[in-house]
């Protein structure tokens, strides 16, 4: 490892974070390896080049990657930034989090969130200024020895994804879900590609894509990743039936669990999912916000 110590960008209010240059940045992979948005190294470099991706870095002058904060733009929206990864502990963290998020707004973003947190460290954010924007709920489903097949909706027809309906898909997303949670083409990739084996399936009817599911396995464990309904097809049994066959592929890879999260005010994919035999886990996800308003509460 590089040492890390060589300052880039520096402000007063801030005094001794910077700001890693773009030579920089392969320095910080091996920490950034693995979590959820960046599943490969070349993932990582081209957000970080082409996302509005900034480390922000205090150097301790030793050969481990020092204490840092990563943000870059939500998805494919320049006007609110994400906090996709940090390294640090208290008052360090804080610092961290706080030049992050006042450089992003110098930048020109109109807000600064976290990626889904658990609750006891978003507790910790709260105390800093952050406020809970979005309830996520867990839920599993336990697989059982025997297989039920998935109900034939008429007119219907599932197929595995392929890139000549790419276009399609993004269409669809934007019909099913509001600005914030809407997909570009760079995040649906890193959702499809998220885990070591993955599953992409269509609903097909009438000559259009009426639907996705998209879900992955690691080891024994499943998880349906992302379930988008075109707006005029929802409560027609389309998400029902993805969903079913999505589970059973997952399966067929060998998970004996899958979990899903949506939103807690999503009552109909909550309808559904418990519909098909998922239960509510205690534990509960929460994304946090920050707007320039609230800066001063941060220090």
């Amino acid at each position: 490892m590089v040492d890390i110590i060589a300052p880039e960008v520096r402000d007063h209010d801030n005094d001794g974070v910077f700001e890693a240059a773009p030579e920089m940045f392969k320095l910080f992979w091996p920490d950034v390896r693995g979590s959820y948005f960046f599943r490969s190294r070349r993932a990582f470099l081209d957000f970080m080049r082409k996302c509005g991706g900034r480390i922000h870095y205090i150097p301790y002058g030793s050969r481990q990657t020092p204490p840092f904060a990563l943000a870059g733009n939500w998805r494919s929206r320049a006007d609110i930034t994400a906090l996709w990864h940090v390294k640090g502990e208290g008052a360090v963290k804080r610092k961290l989090v706080n030049t992050a998020a006042c450089r992003s707004f110098d930048a020109g973003s109109e807000a600064f969130v976290t990626r889904p947190l658990g609750e006891y460290e978003a507790e910790e954010y709260a105390r800093w200024g952050f406020e809970p924007v979005y309830e996520i709920v867990l839920l599993e489903k336990r697989m059982r020895r025997e297989s039920v097949a998935p109900t034939a909706l008429t007119g219907v027809e599932i197929i595995r994804y392929r890139k000549k309906y790419l276009n399609d898909v993004l269409d669809l997303d934007a019909t099913a879900f509001d600005d914030f949670w809407r997909l570009d083409e760079r995040t649906m990739e890193a959702v499809a590609s998220t885990c070591r084996q993955n599953a992409f399936l269509l609903a097909l009817g009438g000559g259009e894509v009426l639907g996705y599911a998209v879900g992955g396995v690691n080891g024994r464990f499943g998880y349906m990743q992302r379930l988008g309904i075109h707006a005029l097809h929802q409560g027609k049994g389309v998400g029902g039936l993805l969903s079913s066959s999505l589970i059973s592929a997952l399966k067929a890879l060998g998970a004996t669990s899958v979990m899903v999260n949506t939103q807690r005010e999503n009552s109909s994919a909550l309808q559904l999912y418990r519909k098909l035999g998922f239960e509510t886990l205690p534990d509960r996800r929460l994304i946090m916000r920050l707007t320039p308003t609230d800066t001063e509460q941060v220090i």
